[in-house]
């Protein structure tokens, strides 16, 4: 009896320790950050000659850069495509390809606290906020009767769904979306109380019941970070129109080197910034 309690305890020690490791170590997993990459940067310089710098500052003062291409039309801003980054990625990186595919319209994004240049330390209260600071930025740039796509990847789309659901936009893209992270990080840890453990839920069914814009579902369909599961889940509570595309073959880190990808996007953004 004594080696079985000593089992049991140590088993619940360990447990334990698991849990408490998982709890500790949740922010660097949801918010890693990403340094700024000057060599990349100068890159853009080269490779956009009217590339801006889009500084904003959130509600309780913390400066936020990222990058804004205008482009025009008629003489006037043309409609333009905010973006929002998986957490694993930087504006930079975005910057670095996505304006060719989305020519003739702007580009705009914002590199979330702790990323890039952006200053203060990432929380999800504190993203959901400053997502609105840069779309009102954004419009405030494009003029009376701004028009704006907002598209996000992974922990971007919980974002760009949030900003959907509080502001009027032309469409909505989510690249690899998931219904909460809660979900998606039971499914991780099937032993874990992982609701109970869960600083940052970023619960997006709530916002799916919102959104009224035209929405476009980009989905992996071998994703094993965030399985197709979640995305499905995602759209059948999402009451505005929507696509659902699933790119069979695709991972949810090589989902954006797929030709159907951009073909896909292309054609959405055409159809909702005409």
């Amino acid at each position: 009896m004594k080696v079985v309690a000593f089992v049991l305890t140590a088993l619940g020690l360990a447990y334990c320790g698991y849990l408490v490791s998982m709890y500790i170590a949740q922010d660097g997993m949801v918010f890693p950050g990403r340094a700024a990459d000057a060599a990349r940067e100068q890159e853009l310089g080269r490779y956009y000659a009217g590339l801006q710098p889009f500084d904003v500052t959130a509600a309780d003062g913390t400066k936020l850069t990222g990058y804004y291409l205008p482009r025009t039309r008629d003489g006037q801003p043309a409609p333009a495509v905010l973006y929002f980054c998986g957490n694993a990625e930087q504006q930079s990186g975005f910057f670095l390809w996505s304006p060719n595919e989305l020519q003739p319209y702007g580009v705009a994004g914002v590199d979330y606290r702790g990323y890039g240049h952006s200053a203060g330390k990432s929380t999800e209260k504190a993203l959901k906020s400053d997502a609105l600071a840069v779309y009102d930025a954004l419009a405030k740039k494009l003029g009376d009767n701004p028009r704006i796509l907002v598209m996000g990847r992974s922990l971007g789309t919980a974002l760009a769904a949030w900003v959907a659901a509080r502001r009027p936009v032309a469409g909505v893209i989510l690249v690899t979306p998931f219904d909460s992270l809660v979900s998606v990080g039971q499914q991780s840890h099937p032993f874990a109380p992982v609701r109970l453990l869960m600083k940052y839920p970023f619960n997006v069914l709530p916002d799916a019941a919102k959104v009224r814009a035209p929405t476009l579902f980009l989905v992996a369909g071998e994703d094993t970070f965030v399985p197709p599961v979640h995305a499905e889940r995602l759209a059948a509570a999402w009451k505005g129109p929507k696509e659902v595309r699933v790119i069979d073959g695709a991972t949810h880190g090589n989902i954006v080197d797929t030709p159907e990808y951009w073909a896909n996007v292309r054609d959405f953004v055409k159809e909702r910034l005409h």
